[in-house]
């Protein structure tokens, strides 16, 4: 009986630890290392929290380009509870604060940059942040915390996905093996593209 509740107590032990996963990206532009996106997600039973830090400097035609931004998500069995994001550039890029947050069944308070506006009728199941974390395999489309929209994904070939986004500044995913090795993004002075360590 004392062994049985051994077993069962370091089970349970095992099974309520935390579980992290942490992935390092180096970003480029052009032949120039520009900075990081450093990427975390975090488990307990059937929570998880995951956290998206990108910082980049460049300089560019005599231009010092800064850009920050960071996107934390919530979730539980998978749903988005919560979800918060911001980016600030010093140039070009506009800044953005914005939060979503699960009210009740199928029902999503967003606001982004002052403007607030539900979602209703749907489980918001795979965000942007998703992407970081494994192969969106069958996914069409995914919550952008940033944008406080759902996003269109098209797969353009094997393990490789195109986020389609409202200001043409489309990126691409690409996995081996079901992990993610680069993203590539599109902005108006040239291709960015971010590889894994």
């Amino acid at each position: 009986m004392n062994k049985l509740l051994l077993i069962l107590s370091v089970l349970t032990f095992q099974i309520s630890v935390a579980q992290k996963v942490e992935h390092v990206f180096n970003v480029h532009f052009k032949t120039k290392d520009i900075g990081t996106i450093h990427a975390v997600e975090e488990r307990f039973g059937t929570k998880s929290s995951k956290d998206l830090r990108t910082l980049t400097d460049a300089n560019i035609l005599m231009m010092s380009i800064h850009v920050e931004s960071e996107v934390k998500s919530q979730h539980d069995n998978g749903i988005l509870t919560e979800g918060t994001s911001y980016r600030h550039a010093n140039r070009g890029a506009e800044d953005i604060h914005a939060r979503v947050s699960k009210m009740g069944d199928k029902l999503y308070q967003r606001e982004k940059n002052g403007v607030k506006s539900k979602i209703e009728r749907q489980e918001i199941t795979n965000c942007v942040i998703d992407l970081f974390f494994r192969e969106p395999k069958g996914v069409k489309t995914v919550f952008s915390n940033m944008y406080a929209d759902f996003l269109t994904l098209k797969e353009v070939g094997p393990g490789k996905y195109q986020l389609i986004t409202p200001d043409k500044k489309d990126s691409y995913y690409t996995y081996k093996g079901g992990k993610l090795i680069m993203v590539e993004s599109d902005t108006p002075l040239g291709k960015v593209t971010s590889k894994r360590n």
